[in-house]
Protein backbone atom coordinates (compact mmCIF):
# COMPACT_ATOMS: atom_id res chain seq x y z
CA UNK A 1 0.00 0.00 0.00
CA UNK A 2 1.53 3.21 -0.70
CA UNK A 3 -1.24 5.42 -0.31
CA UNK A 4 -3.12 5.85 3.43
CA UNK A 5 -6.78 6.44 2.98
CA UNK A 6 -7.80 9.26 5.04
CA UNK A 7 -10.16 11.68 5.96
CA UNK A 8 -9.34 14.91 5.89
CA UNK A 9 -11.57 17.68 7.09
CA UNK A 10 -11.31 20.90 4.56
CA UNK A 11 -14.09 22.50 5.43
CA UNK A 12 -13.14 26.62 5.15
CA UNK A 13 -9.73 25.43 3.88
CA UNK A 14 -8.64 27.04 0.89
CA UNK A 15 -8.23 24.67 -2.16
CA UNK A 16 -7.24 25.30 -5.57
CA UNK A 17 -7.81 23.33 -8.45
CA UNK A 18 -6.08 23.41 -11.88
CA UNK A 19 -8.12 22.86 -14.99
CA UNK A 20 -11.65 22.94 -16.09
CA UNK A 21 -12.66 20.57 -17.94
CA UNK A 22 -14.45 17.22 -16.89
CA UNK A 23 -12.25 16.12 -14.73
CA UNK A 24 -11.34 19.55 -12.43
CA UNK A 25 -15.19 20.30 -12.92
CA UNK A 26 -15.42 16.58 -10.47
CA UNK A 27 -12.84 17.14 -8.21
CA UNK A 28 -13.62 21.20 -7.80
CA UNK A 29 -17.37 20.09 -6.61
CA UNK A 30 -16.29 16.98 -4.52
CA UNK A 31 -14.17 19.65 -2.68
CA UNK A 32 -16.77 22.09 -2.32
CA UNK A 33 -19.37 19.85 -1.23
CA UNK A 34 -16.82 19.04 1.64
CA UNK A 35 -16.61 22.66 2.85
CA UNK A 36 -14.07 23.65 1.03
CA UNK A 37 -12.83 27.10 -0.37
CA UNK A 38 -11.93 26.06 -4.13
CA UNK A 39 -10.72 28.37 -6.34
CA UNK A 40 -10.27 26.86 -9.77
CA UNK A 41 -7.53 28.12 -12.21
CA UNK A 42 -8.45 27.37 -16.17
CA UNK A 43 -9.00 29.42 -19.25
CA UNK A 44 -12.23 27.88 -19.57
CA UNK A 45 -14.84 26.06 -17.43
CA UNK A 46 -17.09 23.12 -18.09
CA UNK A 47 -20.81 24.28 -17.92
CA UNK A 48 -21.79 22.20 -15.17
CA UNK A 49 -18.99 23.75 -12.99
CA UNK A 50 -19.60 27.54 -14.26
CA UNK A 51 -23.34 26.95 -13.20
CA UNK A 52 -21.14 26.63 -9.27
CA UNK A 53 -18.77 29.71 -9.63
CA UNK A 54 -20.20 32.54 -7.40
CA UNK A 55 -19.71 34.23 -4.15
CA UNK A 56 -19.52 31.66 -1.16
CA UNK A 57 -19.17 28.79 -3.56
CA UNK A 58 -16.18 28.27 -6.32
CA UNK A 59 -14.24 31.07 -7.55
CA UNK A 60 -12.49 30.77 -11.20
CA UNK A 61 -9.43 32.81 -11.89
CA UNK A 62 -9.21 32.97 -15.75
CA UNK A 63 -5.72 32.46 -16.76
CA UNK A 64 -3.07 29.90 -17.43
CA UNK A 65 -1.02 28.35 -14.77
CA UNK A 66 2.35 29.49 -14.07
CA UNK A 67 3.80 27.62 -10.20
CA UNK A 68 3.21 31.32 -8.75
CA UNK A 69 -0.21 30.58 -8.43
CA UNK A 70 0.94 28.10 -5.84
CA UNK A 71 0.66 29.56 -2.22
CA UNK A 72 1.59 28.01 0.54
CA UNK A 73 -1.92 28.91 2.45
CA UNK A 74 -3.36 26.33 0.32
CA UNK A 75 -4.53 23.53 2.14
CA UNK A 76 -4.55 21.47 -1.34
CA UNK A 77 -3.74 21.37 -5.26
CA UNK A 78 -5.43 19.54 -8.16
CA UNK A 79 -3.77 19.24 -11.54
CA UNK A 80 -6.50 17.97 -13.27
CA UNK A 81 -5.42 19.53 -17.03
CA UNK A 82 -5.24 17.22 -20.06
CA UNK A 83 -1.26 18.35 -20.02
CA UNK A 84 0.96 15.84 -18.11
CA UNK A 85 3.80 18.10 -17.67
CA UNK A 86 1.92 20.90 -16.54
CA UNK A 87 0.20 19.05 -13.88
CA UNK A 88 3.67 17.56 -12.60
CA UNK A 89 4.93 20.95 -12.97
CA UNK A 90 2.37 22.03 -11.03
CA UNK A 91 2.97 19.49 -8.35
CA UNK A 92 6.28 19.85 -7.83
CA UNK A 93 5.62 23.74 -7.15
CA UNK A 94 3.11 22.59 -4.79
CA UNK A 95 6.13 20.63 -2.81
CA UNK A 96 8.07 22.90 -2.83
CA UNK A 97 5.72 25.10 -1.10
CA UNK A 98 4.85 21.81 1.88
CA UNK A 99 1.23 21.89 0.13
CA UNK A 100 -0.36 18.72 -0.49
CA UNK A 101 -0.80 17.97 -4.13
CA UNK A 102 -2.70 15.24 -6.35
CA UNK A 103 -1.95 15.38 -9.70
CA UNK A 104 -4.60 13.47 -11.70
CA UNK A 105 -2.50 12.21 -14.38
CA UNK A 106 0.05 10.77 -12.18
CA UNK A 107 0.03 8.76 -9.16
CA UNK A 108 4.09 9.01 -9.16
CA UNK A 109 3.63 12.88 -8.83
CA UNK A 110 0.83 12.61 -6.22
CA UNK A 111 1.38 13.36 -2.51
CA UNK A 112 -2.75 12.51 -2.20
CA UNK A 113 -5.31 10.67 -4.51
CA UNK A 114 -8.74 10.50 -4.60
CA UNK A 115 -10.82 7.77 -3.59
CA UNK A 116 -14.21 6.49 -5.68
CA UNK A 117 -16.83 8.27 -3.99
CA UNK A 118 -20.44 6.51 -2.83
CA UNK A 119 -22.33 8.26 -0.45
CA UNK A 120 -25.49 7.30 1.02
CA UNK A 121 -27.46 8.15 4.31
CA UNK A 122 -24.58 9.84 5.77
CA UNK A 123 -22.37 6.78 4.92
CA UNK A 124 -19.22 7.29 3.06
CA UNK A 125 -17.46 4.82 1.10
CA UNK A 126 -14.01 5.43 -0.23
CA UNK A 127 -12.82 2.61 -3.11
CA UNK A 128 -8.91 3.06 -3.66
CA UNK A 129 -6.69 0.97 -6.09
CA UNK A 130 -3.84 3.03 -4.39
CA UNK A 131 -4.09 5.01 -7.58
CA UNK A 132 -3.34 2.28 -10.36
CA UNK A 133 -6.58 2.02 -12.00
CA UNK A 134 -9.27 4.68 -10.83
CA UNK A 135 -11.69 3.02 -13.67
CA UNK A 136 -11.62 -0.24 -11.41
CA UNK A 137 -11.65 1.54 -8.32
CA UNK A 138 -15.17 3.25 -10.07
CA UNK A 139 -16.54 -0.20 -11.10
CA UNK A 140 -16.45 -1.74 -7.58
CA UNK A 141 -17.63 1.67 -5.96
CA UNK A 142 -20.29 0.92 -8.14
CA UNK A 143 -21.06 -2.21 -7.50
CA UNK A 144 -21.03 -1.72 -3.75
CA UNK A 145 -23.42 0.75 -4.67
CA UNK A 146 -26.25 -2.01 -6.49
CA UNK A 147 -26.67 -3.79 -3.20
CA UNK A 148 -29.07 -3.12 -0.37
CA UNK A 149 -27.46 -1.06 3.02
CA UNK A 150 -27.16 -3.44 6.15
CA UNK A 151 -29.54 -2.58 8.68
Amino acid sequence: MRFLPLALDLHGQQCLVVGGGSVGTRKALTLARAGALVTVLSPQVTDELAAHIGPGRITWIEARFRAEHVRQDYRLVVMATDDAGLNAAGARAAAEQHVLACDASSMEDSRVIFGALLERDGVTVAVFTDGRDPARAARVRDSIATRPPPP
